[in-house]
Order: C-alpha cells, then sequence, then structure tokens
C-alpha cells in the first residue's frame, strides 16, 4: 500500500497548454498530472528527469516512463465589438519518454525527451485580423540528461543540460490595394488603384542549425517519511531561428527571402511539497507547488520580409511584450483499494500579457486560467506496472486585447479583440514500467 501510495503522492499541480501562459507546456506524465503536476517534492517515477531532477534517488533499478498528452484548445473572438470568429486548432499530440537508471555509488542517470513548450492557433483566412495571423504554430521539444544524488541524508541534489529544438510558423494576408490607393492620392489626386487580391504571407523557422543549450537543476529534502520539500530551476536558453517568408496568391507574384531571429525561452523557479498520508488521514496525499516563469524576455518576434509592392525588406514584428508570470495550485489523491488511486488538481496561471499597455498579438489568446484535473492510477501488484489516464480542462478568462490595424503606420487604427468562451480539452495517458 505504502509504495503505491507514494505513486499518487508524486502527483500534485497539472499546468496549462496551448492556450497557457505564454506557449509552455507543462504536463509530462498522466500520474502525475492525476493531481495536478505536484510532483516537485516526491516525483516517483522516471517523469522525476522533467519535475525535479534532484529528486531521483527514490527510484530503484531501471524505471521507463512515456505517455502521450493531447490537446484541443479553442476560443471565440470578437474584433471591434462585432461578430465571433471560433478558434480551434484541433487535436494537438505531445509524446514524451523518460528512463532512470540506478548506478554505483549511490548515483542515478535520469534521460527525457518531451515537448515543454506549444502554441496553436488557427482562424479562418477572411477573418478580420488576417493580417496579424490566421494560422500559427510553435512547437519546442526538449532532450534532457541529469545526473543525480544524495549528498546528506535525506537531501539530494541533481542537474544537467537541456537541449531545445524550436519549429515556429505563422500565415497571414496582406491587402496591398490600400497602400496603392494612398501613393496614387498623393501623386495624381484622388484615384482607385486596383485591387492587388490576396496575397499570403508564410513565415516559418527553426533552430535546426543553432539548437538551445540549457541547464535544469533541482533538489529535495526529506522532513520526514511522508512529508518532503522540492524545488527546480530551469535557466534561460537562448538561439537563434532561421528559415523563409514566402509570398503566395494575389497579384504581387512569388517572391522568397531568408528570415532570422533570436528568442529566449523563459527560465523557470518552482518550489513545491508532498505529503504522503495528510492531515494524517491514512492513503491520503496531498501536494502544491508555486512557480514563476521570466516571459518578460519575450517582448516580440522580428523577421526582416521582403515587400512586393515597395520591393524592399521591411520588418515584419509581432509585438507580445509579456511580462514574468507565476502559477500555483494544489492536488489530492486517494488510494481507494489496493491498486487504485483517483486524483484531482486546481492551478491557477497568470496570463503574461500586460493589462492596458502596449499592443497584443492575435496568435495567443491573453486571459487568466483556471486549470481543473482528473484522473486515476493504476499499479499492479508487483509495483512493476504502472498505468495512468488523466482528463483535464483549462478555462481560460474573458479579456480584450488591442491589435493594430493592417495600416496602423499610415492610419493609427486599432482593433479591439475580446477573447471569450476559451477552453482546452487535455487528455493524458501513460505507462511506467520498473525493472
Amino acid at each position: 500500500m505504502k509504495a503505491r501510495a507514494t505513486v499518487c503522492g508524486a502527483a500534485a499541480l497539472f499546468a496549462a497548454a496551448a492556450v497557457a501562459a505564454g506557449f509552455g507546456l507543462y504536463e509530462m506524465d498522466a500520474a502525475s498530472t492525476a493531481m495536478g503536476g505536484h510532483v516537485y517534492g516526491n516525483p516517483r517515477n522516471a517523469s522525476a528527469v522533467y519535475y525535479n531532477p534532484g529528486a531521483l534517488d527514490s527510484l530503484t533499478g531501471t524505471v521507463l516512463t512515456a505517455g502521450i498528452t493531447m490537446l484541443n484548445p479553442r476560443a471565440d473572438a470578437r474584433i471591434d465589438q462585432r461578430h465571433d470568429t471560433r478558434m480551434n486548432s484541433g487535436f494537438l499530440a505531445y509524446p514524451n519518454l523518460f528512463a532512470v537508471q540506478e548506478l554505483p555509488l549511490g548515483f542515478r542517470l535520469g534521460l527525457g525527451a518531451f515537448g515543454d513548450f506549444g502554441l496553436a492557433s488557427k482562424y479562418n483566412s477572411h477573418w478580420e485580423l488576417k493580417h496579424d495571423s490566421y494560422e500559427t504554430m510553435l512547437e519546442g521539444y526538449t532532450m534532457q540528461a541529469v545526473v543525480s544524488r544524495e549528498i546528506l541524508e535525506g537531501w539530494s541534489f541533481g542537474i544537467g543540460p537541456r537541449f531545445s529544438y524550436v519549429n515556429f510558423e505563422t500565415r497571414m494576408v496582406k491587402d496591398f490595394s490600400y497602400v496603392d490607393q494612398m501613393y496614387m492620392a498623393q501623386s495624381y489626386g484622388t484615384m482607385h488603384a486596383p485591387a492587388r487580391g490576396r496575397n499570403k504571407l508564410k513565415i516559418q523557422a527553426d533552430n535546426e542549425d543553432d539548437v538551445g543549450i540549457g541547464m535544469s537543476a533541482g533538489t529535495r529534502y526529506r522532513v520526514t517519511d511522508g512529508f518532503s520539500l522540492g524545488a527546480m530551476y530551469r535557466s534561460r536558453v537562448k538561439t537563434d531561428l532561421e528559415g523563409h517568408a514566402r509570398w503566395t496568391g494575389g497579384d504581387t507574384g512569388h517572391h522568397v527571402n531568408s528570415v532570422k531571429e533570436t528568442i529566449q525561452l523563459p527560465a523557470q523557479i518552482t518550489a513545491g511539497f508532498n505529503w504522503d498520508d495528510a492531515l494524517w488521514i491514512e492513503d491520503f496525499h496531498l501536494g502544491a507547488s508555486l512557480s514563476w516563469v521570466e516571459w518578460s524576455k519575450m517582448s516580440s518576434l522580428r523577421f526582416d520580409v521582403w515587400n512586393p509592392v515597395s520591393r524592399e525588406v521591411e520588418r515584419n514584428e509581432m509585438k507580445m511584450d509579456w511580462r514574468n508570470t507565476y502559477r500555483a495550485g494544489f492536488g489530492m489523491g486517494y488510494d481507494f483499494l489496493d491498486n487504485w488511486t483517483v486524483a484531482g488538481g486546481y492551478v491557477y496561471d497568470w496570463d503574461p500579457c500586460r493589462n492596458n499597455v502596449g499592443y497584443a498579438h492575435s496568435m495567443l489568446p491573453v486571459g487568466d486560467r483556471h486549470v481543473i484535473t482528473s484522473g486515476i492510477v493504476w499499479t499492479s501488484d508487483s509495483q512493476a506496472w504502472e498505468i495512468a489516464f488523466t482528463y483535464g480542462i483549462i478555462i481560460q478568462e474573458s479579456k480584450s486585447q488591442y491589435i493594430p490595424a493592417e495600416y496602423h503606420r499610415y492610419t493609427g487604427e486599432v482593433h479591439k479583440m475580446h477573447t471569450h468562451h476559451a477552453l482546452c480539452h487535455c487528455v493524458s495517458v501513460g505507462l511506467t514500467y520498473r525493472f
């Protein structure tokens, strides 16, 4: 009972995805997300490589954990108090794989591969803010290696490098007829220039030639056999995205030019606890955590794009001007049968977009998030096998943001985008085997 109980006690604090704070993903293991992802004080399967590298000392032999999370973000966007436009990105899949091996002299080696950044927004290509974006996708995948060891009785520490790959793609539609009309009116008086049609621009870039390198470290202290404190740090990762900007359609012809931008993936600090037999109730588990995420480094994305009308390379800037944020929550679990644990969790996720300051971008709906999770974990009699299933829903508060019009530099016009009915369904399945 106690060995199985620690599996659930390791789980607590599920975090958001896709329409999450910024574009961070935090659900790396279904057994952990069953209680919300609060495994920072006591992760009991190989996903400790991600949650807290300092807590691998509780694993013996060889432990493998694998799983997949399916996400379905959606929202309604109302532009300038007119009719709604639906954002529905479909289902997104993020797999994960972790392994921990016990080594001589009390060391543990951990390896992990997972998707820890993700963003997907998709609108109709005729919607009002199509010049800003009508489809955006960002994927970030990380490979991580850590070494962990107990350095004093009850106190362990782990550290290791992480290698991050990022792929970014956005699509938009530009209408150059307004620029033509302004030019013709200034030069020849009032005239109507011919429309330039629907000119589609696609910007795609990745860091394949400059994989980002960072560091992850964690520590755990066992206060008692059932109560543990944990803390984790992930460093900032700076990397270059390189790719192409491509024009298609309309009357401007087909043009391609190279683009490059430097981005910084945010640093993160998390602290939390786990308590087995919590509140002196047998087989009851409690966990909580608080995270700080350095989203202020994401001020904008700037790509130099060839303008087929002016025939010059001009800066295409996606303004964000984000701020640092916090995430906090708690999780609970109960072993209701010898091999079964039921769990649930809650997280409050602060929105990184500044309130009433500057402009935002339509690729990421804004608003604070409420994350509610529930799940069930089955463990075999031998403790070798663990199967977990989790369902979570992210409910995003309604909020307005301001988007510059297509020709804001000429007109100063700004659109008001009000996001509401925003939510994301999350389903996770995980499998752990202990050799």
